[in-house]
This record gives structure tokens, C-alpha cells and sequence, in this order.
């Protein structure tokens, strides 16, 4: 399969490695279960910091805390893509905004389940000196750019204005942009679930 890849393509799965790409898939899919389960129990309402009950969508910028329902099971399907792009492949490549976001959780995930470590340790702990990588690390590989993580730093009636910042709005987030490779076509996804998985 490898042969019929781009060659920077698979130099990305190699860096990943199968363990650590397993706990990815993994986590990207746990997110994208999550995000369904937060949905359903917001319903309509919006989403908060404080807001104990939820797993993904408060740690979401704050620019995104509005969006509807239909919003949130996109998001669930973008991580959903993700993971089967892992499964698949050994590697992601996010080809939209929501697609990036869900690797920044699903990396912080897979960081935390790999090490038992908080988050924060989690992400620049070595991974036990197998690779010389950490988790945070392989986040200059997998993603083009940083630029949603700037929402968490900007007022959203400010998003617009963001300088360089593509698709950043929430109405944007599900449009594709270029990838820095050419990108093997992704099978046909089942539809949105319309429910969380119990």
C-alpha cells in the first residue's frame, strides 16, 4: 500500500510509528464519540468553560460554543475522518479546519492515554526513549500551521480579522483547503450518525 503513497506522505507514518499511531486513532475516535455525546446533551444550548458534563466542546474555542447541533455532529465527523484516516493509513492529514482541531485534542489525548500523564506533562514527555520525539512534537508534522489554536487567543468578534488565519470562522471550518501534499483518496465515510453510540 505504502508504494502507491507520496513519499513525504510516508514519511509521516514512519515518524508516527504503528504503537503511537494505534493510541491516535484511538483517541482521535474517542473524541469524535465525545463530541456526539456533548451534542446530545446540549441539544441546542450552548456550550460553556464551566460546564462540567461535557468532554470536547468546552474546551473548544470560545467562538465555536454557539453552533448549532448540526455544527457539532460535522465536528464529530470530521474527527470520525481522522481516525479512519489512521486506521487506514498510520497517519492523518487534516484537509480542513475542524480536521486540524480534532488532531490537537486527539494528540492531547493520545499523549495522556500513552503516558498517565496530565495533559500538560503528557505532551512533553519523551515517549520512554523509543523515539526522541514527544507527543507535542509530532504536531509540527501532522499540521500545516497553528493557526486555529489562535481563536483560543482572540476575542471572536475579532476572528474576521485575523491576518493569514484560512477558514477560521465556524461557518468554515468543514471547507477544504489544500493539503502540502498530494493525498491518496479517502473512501467513502459512513453518513453522519445522527446519535451517539451508546
Amino acid at each position: 500500500m505504502a508504494e502507491s503513497l507520496d513519499r513525504e506522505f510516508v514519511d509521516l507514518i514512519d515518524t508516527i510509528g504503528h504503537r503511537r499511531s494505534a493510541i491516535l486513532a484511538t483517541a482521535a475516535q474517542s473524541v469524535a464519540d465525545d463530541v456526539r455525546r456533548d451534542a446530545d446533551y446540549l441539544d441546542t444550548a450552548a456550550a460553556h468553560s464551566d460546564n462540567t458534563s461535557l468532554q470536547v466542546l468546552h474546551l473548544l474555542p470560545e467562538i465555536t460554543w454557539s453552533q448549532s447541533k448540526l455544527w457539532r455532529y460535522q465536528l464529530a465527523a470530521a474527527a470520525d475522518r481522522i481516525a479512519e484516516d489512521i486506521r487506514r493509513w498510520g497517519a492523518p492529514v487534516p484537509r480542513c479546519t475542524a480536521e486540524e482541531m480534532t488532531v490537537h485534542l486527539a494528540l492531547r489525548r493520545a499523549a495522556v492515554l500513552d503516558t498517565g500523564l496530565p495533559a500538560r506533562w503528557a505532551m512533553t514527555t519523551s515517549d520512554r526513549g523509543q523515539l526522541p520525539d514527544t507527543w507535542g512534537d509530532l504536531g509540527q508534522y501532522l499540521l500545516q500551521d497553528d493557526d486555529v489554536l489562535m481563536l483560543y487567543d482572540v476575542p471572536p468578534e475579532a476572528v474576521a480579522e485575523l491576518a493569514g488565519g484560512v477558514n477560521l470562522s465556524p461557518t468554515q471550518w468543514f471547507t477544504e483547503f489544500t493539503t502540502p501534499f498530494p493525498m491518496p483518496d479517502r473512501w467513502m465515510y459512513p453518513a453522519i450518525r445522527l446519535v451517539a453510540d451508546d
